[in-house]
């Protein structure tokens, strides 16, 4: 592997993580924006969220060389040549894109159990208050949003590596 392939392969893992996040966030956003009723704040939001996500796939995977030629990354290095072994790049990728289907469903995780424990001490308990309190339908739906899109993201990560190489 040269110096140049290494910096090739973290710009593209920096790519996928970056590609990831604006997905999510653009899921984070969308139920917000469908109740406000503003149909212009949601096409200017969703154009704004296509140009980044395809600025972010332009520089990180289409014009990965030029930024690597441009930045002189690739110079001043004893020895162009890098040895770690036989590195597969699609199974780096694999790595990162199962590491970020983990972080995701790990952050939604703690609150699924919590609804869960609040809707079982609501059947079970005899005081008439609302423990629902903090939970709506919407952070319920977002939650599993987010939760869908990690255990998608794991199951269909030997794909996702085949589109972006």
């Amino acid at each position: 592997m040269t110096v140049k392939d290494l910096f090739r392969l973290v710009f593209k893992s920096i790519g996928v993580i970056c590609l990831f996040y604006s997905f999510i966030s653009l899921f984070g956003l969308i139920g917000p924006l469908m109740d406000s009723g503003d149909a212009s704040s949601l096409f200017v939001f969703g154009a704004a969220v296509l140009l980044v996500i395809i600025a972010i796939y332009l520089v990180f995977f289409i014009f990965v060389d030029k930024l690597i030629t441009q930045l002189k990354l690739d110079k001043g290095f004893d020895n162009q040549q890098v040895n770690f072994g036989t590195i597969n790049t699609g199974k780096v990728f694999e790595v990162i894109l199962f590491t970020l289907g983990m972080i995701n469903i790990i952050n939604v995780l703690p609150d699924f159990i919590h609804w869960f424990f609040k809707k079982f001490q609501k059947e079970v308990s005899h005081q008439s208050t609302d423990i629902f309190s903090g939970m709506t339908s919407y952070d319920l739906t977002y939650d599993l949003i987010y939760f869908g899109v990690g255990l998608s993201v794991i199951l269909l990560r030997k794909q996702i590596v085949k589109l972006l190489q």
